[in-house]
């Protein structure tokens, strides 16, 4: 049998942000910015891109193995590099190009023509949820952390949020997106954010497993057996979803959901209620109101609403003051558009899903994925 065993580098520097080795039918894919928690940035993007590109044209690839370096799988998008360009004329394209390339190349890697395994040892959150939620196996250990943390920035759990959030059980999604609160381990399968929980210690012998044994007649069931043969079944339920029904189901609003918890007099409800009062009053609604709209969306016009919320964001204020007392001053005392969620008027919201102006041009991922797929 034939065996390619070529390494490919798409930068010869010691500090490749993204690493692609080729092992007979499996191609791994290494996020490597393990200082900056494997964060996306437009050259990561740009690496992904081609990456995608080259699977596409590469017939003997079966799978892709998707990991990261240090402490995180990928802990979100560049949101500094965001900051920064903010400030500058010269840079402001960012602002567009950096969320439509993103949508774009999540978007592909969900309709990849190899079966996608990502392991998920450390932080996985916003950018790094969208690269890989829509992978068939998806695989926890005892150091996953997950969250859509964007209401504590002032922004919206994109990536594809709209869809994969409403389609969790019950109340979860909207609960994990207005609040941004983490799940952690066991309950990553417990929630269906992972499909797999696989030890820390067993992950390098998993990853050998793979390598070894996926050939040129393996489907998807053939490697859902061999990583559940390193597999642990979580043992017990995720217990806090009745907490969640209790104050998240049947609610028509945040609002609603407010007047839920403050009627709820458990310390959980009370813990969160004042979580809320911590994040934007602005996000939470849009985010409310996204979560509600994406239920009945496919994937692609979810991607097309949450490109222009993105850009509703970036022309306003909320996100960047949201950065700034988080990742820039440091001071955690943002200084929110609104008090309150009650303050928050419904146009404003609404607003957020337009487009900036009636010429501004809508995002079609299924058209860029094919141009995508085009390019040498």
């Amino acid at each position: 049998m034939l065996r390619r065993v070529l390494t490919r580098l798409f930068t010869t520097a010691e500090e490749a942000p993204l690493l692609i080795s080729d092992h007979s039918f499996v191609s791994q894919v290494k996020l490597y910015k393990p200082k900056a928690l494997n964060s996306l940035d437009l050259e990561m993007i740009s690496l992904l891109e081609q990456a995608i590109i080259n699977f596409h044209k590469d017939p003997e690839n079966k799978a892709c193995l998707f990991l990261g370096s240090g402490k995180a799988f990928c802990a979100g998008g560049d949101i500094r590099a965001l900051y920064m360009a903010k400030q500058s004329e010269e840079n402001a394209y960012i602002l567009s190009e950096f969320f439509k390339r993103e949508y774009i190349v999540d978007y592909a890697l969900a309709k990849l023509n190899q079966i996608q395994i990502c392991i998920y040892d450390g932080i996985v959150m916003g950018g790094g949820v969208g690269i890989s939620i829509h992978a068939p196996i998806r695989i926890a250990t005892e150091n996953s952390v997950f969250a859509m943390p964007e209401s504590g920035i002032g922004f919206f759990p994109d990536v594809g949020g709209s869809y994969f959030l409403p389609r969790l059980e019950g109340s979860l999604g909207v609960y994990l997106g207005v609040t941004g609160s983490r799940l952690a381990g066991h309950q990553l399968v417990q929630t269906g954010i992972a499909t797999h929980f696989v030890s820390k210690d067993k992950i390098s012998a998993l990853r050998d497993a793979l390598i070894r044994d996926i050939n040129s007649n393996t489907k998807l069931e053939d490697i859902q057996q061999i990583v559940e043969s390193f597999s642990d079944k979580p043992q017990e339920p995720f217990t806090e979803l009745e907490d969640i029904e209790r104050c998240f189901n049947g609610a028509n609003s945040v609002e609603h959901i407010y007047k839920k918890l403050e009627e709820d007099s458990t310390d959980w409800a009370q813990k969160k209620l004042k979580r809320l009062e911590l994040l934007s009053p602005l996000s939470q609604k849009v985010i409310f109101e996204q979560v509600k709209r994406g239920k009945n969306l496919s994937l692609e016009d979810c991607f097309a609403m949450e490109y222009r919320l993105s850009q509703q964001f970036m022309a306003g204020k909320e996100f960047f003051e949201g950065v700034r007392s988080t990742i820039i001053d440091k001071d955690k005392s943002p200084v929110w558009e609104y008090k309150n969620v009650f303050e928050v008027p419904q146009e404003a919201v609404f607003r957020h899903f337009e487009k900036i102006t009636p010429d501004s041009p809508d995002l079609d991922v299924k058209i860029e994925r094919e141009e995508l797929l085009k390019r040498p």
